[in-house]
């Protein structure tokens, strides 16, 4: 069963204009590659201060008290969105992510 959903990721600070299209386009890619559709991606905030500091998964153990914010829309299976979230979970360079399911009109009624 195909439903929509929203992400909401924070990228490390100090990465390069680069870097952040690299993993935007990575994360893009992934979705298509698993039959999905991307709707909507825009980047909230390019540096924005946190509320408390974050830790870097990883090797590295950094914390940021600042980060980047990227949300993306986009329609997926739903038997193949663990493997999304196993994609994300892997990335180093992700301080935080969030995917929820978006009510469509369908089920809102």
């Amino acid at each position: 069963m195909i439903r929509s959903y929203e992400s909401m990721m924070i990228f490390r600070p100090d990465l390069g204009e680069e870097q952040r299209e690299e993993m935007f386009q990575k994360i893009i890619k992934k979705i298509e590659g698993l039959e999905g559709k991307v709707l909507l991606s825009n980047v909230w905030a390019s540096e924005r201060s946190l509320y408390y500091p974050l830790r870097s998964r990883g090797a590295e153990k950094k914390k940021y008290s600042k980060g980047s914010y990227w949300c993306i829309q986009f329609s997926l299976d739903t038997e193949k969105l663990a493997d999304l979230k196993e994609t994300i979970r892997l990335e180093e360079r992700i301080l935080r992510n969030i995917i929820v399911r978006k009510e469509t009109e369908k089920t809102k009624a």
